[in-house]
């Protein structure tokens, strides 16, 4: 039987992904993770590849964004229905309703704020990305900062060195600027006494360290302390540290270059070091390059920055 001309219109794909990222918060770099990673919604194409979502992805979408907001995982609620996304939301009530209004006002508009951000990377405006980091710390809040705009700022920015539209000066004044923003939010975590210890670091030849920053910063919301390592680490070096402090695991964020054979070595270095009971930590975008690696030494791989909190607790 065919669908009914009121079926046709709400399952047709006609809006396109910057009316979707405008109408739901969602950035359009958030929108693609969730495609690509949870099959959230499987809009349509056009003969030169355009996305198109219909009416039915664009209500999940806003239910999703709902939910987040409200704290829901993604992972755990990408592949509802919209049936059951709604039932969520009821049971969420003023909560739900609550943090979306946060996440879709004015300034507090993540997408927003992330266009204004990464316009200014563009423009070399350094004074212009730090007020921009400064706003969305003042009305964003944490989780949703750290999810909704610097996660996708970093990505951003990568993702424009990679394909050529950012150069090396371009990349190198919005870590400094964004860098020093991260520092300074780390700083202000209150740990509570006992707090089991990570240690963060990046191995040696990743000079990128941004990732450890926010790794860092979703470490002290779950409650953990932190030891900062920095970038380029020499794996003997990052254990003893470890040792020193007594840490009850690493943590590594790898980022560029990807499948790097000394990268690779150091990360079995490691192990070797550390012993087969230290739990070591690694996430980053070059995460899919090192995998075989990485499950030859045992290592539990973030691949969404929001499944950490959940391998933080089963240590």
């Amino acid at each position: 039987m065919s669908a009914s001309p009121k079926e046709d219109l709400h399952t047709q794909g006609r809006h396109s992904i910057a009316v979707v990222s405008r109408r739901t918060g969602i950035s359009q770099l958030v929108l693609r993770a969730w495609e690509r990673r949870y099959h959230a919604v499987v809009p349509s194409r056009t003969e030169t590849g355009r996305r198109l979502y219909s009416d039915h992805d664009l209500e999940k979408l806003s239910l999703l964004q709902m939910l987040t907001n409200a704290d829901h995982r993604i992972g755990d609620i990408a592949n509802l229905s919209v049936e059951e996304l709604r039932g969520l939301v009821a049971e969420s009530g003023a909560q739900t309703v609550a943090a979306a209004s946060r996440s879709t006002d004015g300034v507090r508009d993540p997408a927003g704020l992330l266009k204004e951000a990464l316009a200014a990377v563009q423009n070399f405006d350094d004074r212009g990305l730090a007020a921009v980091l400064d706003r969305a710390l003042l009305n964003l809040s944490k989780p949703l900062l750290r999810r909704e705009f610097l996660t996708p700022l970093l990505e951003g920015i990568g993702e424009r060195w990679s394909d050529g539209r950012l150069r090396i000066s371009h990349e190198h004044m919005a870590t400094a600027i964004v860098g020093a923003f991260l520092t300074a939010l780390n700083a202000r975590y209150q740990v509570l006494p006992g707090a089991p210890l990570v240690a963060v670091a990046t191995p040696s030849g990743q000079l990128h360290e941004l990732g450890a920053l926010l790794a860092s910063s979703h470490a002290f919301e779950a409650g953990w302390d932190v030891l900062y390592l920095g970038p380029s680490l020499p794996a003997e070096d990052i254990v003893t540290a470890a040792r020193a402090r007594g840490v009850r695991a690493i943590m590594l964020s790898i980022v560029f270059p990807t499948g790097d054979p000394g990268v690779a070595a150091q990360l079995r270095e490691l192990r070797k070091l550390a012993g087969p009971d230290l739990p070591i930590i690694v996430g980053g975008q070059a995460v899919p390059s090192y995998r075989g690696t990485l499950v030859e030494i045992g290592a539990l791989m973030v691949g969404e920055a929001e499944e950490l909190s959940g391998i933080l607790a089963s240590i």
